[in-house]
């Protein structure tokens, strides 16, 4: 028999709430439901970053979930706003709706025994398919919490947009948020509490006549950023991400682009690198025919949330309970925009599995709702005040 899904009004017998090692298991007649939101949003095509149709999903399952409001703002972001009992807090909840590889028709998905294959399961459809369904989860386990809740599923996280979505958000917020939590599909343990200082930039190549060929070009810029000084200490990095030029293999291409980002947990080693990369682009275009610029078109500072806030203690209480081992993470995520808006988060992962760009992500089915308990879990953290900075 098919199960209805389950909405905010459905009526409940009273019942006990379950401890927090007792909650993956009292989540277990959601799974199916789980697992088919995440098909369906997988299979929903992200064609040239345009997270439309997904958004549109979303608010459906929000409405369908009968969260009292739930609608898209200006800058494209599926918003949703369940009112607490109080709300004396607001908890922000966000996943982001893009994938890294865009898809113009629906991408295969697969379920199998064991895990979940398709292209951007892991990043980051599980990630919104649960945040999607946490007001469902909360009225399955009998809980209402005492905060506002307000989810997010957020558009132009991924490439030049750079959490676009999210900062607008936090930028024309009516209700300012007391702590932010973001979802990403894997893996299971995850914590991250520290945003890396990051430069993202193109150098933009173009020679006009036959004054040369632009890879060429790109390549003697590759060799000099090579040799530029980078400190043991700060963590300090140039990453070579992407190279685009030629058209056709027996034409010499006049334009190209080098796209690299610095990161750093030092905003000083930030400037000083961004500054020798400008003087070797310059240098560059000082040769007759030759066009170099440096396009810097995102830039975050370091910092987080120290490992000795209450927030992160609970997190990791949270996940020891549910003998989840934390993992420290400090890869891109959007909580450099709560960072940046002085709000304590953290971004945690659902579940196991693993990302590919040239071949379908999986996740790992068992795992799951082990990964929803550890967010509900840090919810009831934060509506009992356990999070508070003290």
């Amino acid at each position: 028999m098919t199960r209805k899904p389950a909405t905010l009004t459905d009526v409940r017998p009273p019942a006990k709430r379950p401890t927090l090692t007792e909650l993956a298991n009292a989540l277990t007649p959601l799974r199916e439901e789980v697992l088919a939101n995440l098909a369906m949003l997988a299979q929903i095509p992200v064609s040239d970053g345009v997270e439309s149709q997904r958004r549109r999903y979303l608010l459906d399952r929000l409405v369908a979930a009968g969260l009292p409001e739930a609608s898209s703002d200006a800058a494209g972001n599926a918003i949703g706003f369940l009112p607490g009992k109080t709300g004396l807090r607001t908890v922000m909840l966000v996943a982001h709706l893009g994938t890294p590889i865009c898809h113009a028709t629906e991408p295969d998905v697969v379920i199998e025994a064991d895990r979940i294959v398709g292209h951007g399961v892991a990043d980051n459809s599980l990630g919104a398919a649960v945040m999607s369904m946490v007001p469902c989860c909360l009225k399955e386990l009998g809980i209402t919490l005492d905060s506002n809740l307000q989810l997010i599923g957020s558009v132009r996280s991924l490439k030049r947009g750079h959490d676009e979505g999210l900062r607008y958000v936090l930028d024309h917020a009516e209700r300012p948020s007391d702590f932010g939590l973001v979802l990403e599909g894997i893996r299971l343990g995850r914590l991250s509490t520290f945003a890396t200082g990051t430069v993202r930039a193109d150098i933009i190549c173009n020679i006009s006549g036959d004054s040369g060929n632009a890879l060429i070009v790109l390549n003697r810029i590759i060799d000099r950023l090579l040799k530029i000084a980078m400190p043991t200490r700060p963590y300090t990095k140039i990453r070579l991400g992407q190279i685009k030029a030629g058209e056709l293999y027996h034409v010499e291409p006049v334009y190209g682009e080098l796209g690299l980002e610095v990161l750093s947990d030092s905003s000083e080693e930030l400037d000083r690198i961004v500054g020798e990369i400008e003087e070797i682009v310059a240098e560059s275009s000082a040769s007759s025919g030759i066009q170099t610029r440096l396009d810097c078109f995102f830039r975050r500072e370091p910092g987080g949330v120290p490992f000795s806030h209450s927030l992160v203690k609970s997190v990791v209480d949270v996940m020891s309970q549910l003998d989840i081992q934390p993992a420290q993470d400090d890869r891109p995520s959007e909580l450099s925009e709560f960072i940046a808006a002085g709000i304590p988060a953290v971004t945690l992962g659902i579940t196991d599995g693993q990302t590919h760009l040239r071949r379908p992500d999986f996740v790992m089915i068992e795992p799951i709702l082990t990964g929803v308990a550890q967010i509900i879990g840090v919810l009831l953290e934060m509506d009992r005040g356990a999070c508070d900075e003290h």
